[in-house]
């Protein structure tokens, strides 16, 4: 998981646990729900790539190792 997102996000829940007004909370949760949608769009992303080399590693097993399958 992306690191700088997931402190990011433990900053911003911090600071909205801790607002005192409604202008904190505000201004807190635009920027919580930005960096929430950027997690999990790096998430996504990196699942992806993993995915797509481990297909390509499983390709090249196959062809270089065909008795294993």
């Amino acid at each position: 998981m992306p690191a700088h997102t997931e402190a990011r996000i433990h900053q911003l829940c911090t600071e909205a646990l801790a607002a005192r007004t409604q202008a904190d909370v505000d201004r807190i949760v635009p920027e919580l729900r930005s960096a929430l949608e950027e997690h999990i769009r790096l998430a996504r992303n990196s699942l992806q790539a993993q995915a797509s080399t481990l297909s390509v590693l499983e390709s090249a097993a196959r062809k270089d190792f065909p008795e294993a399958w």
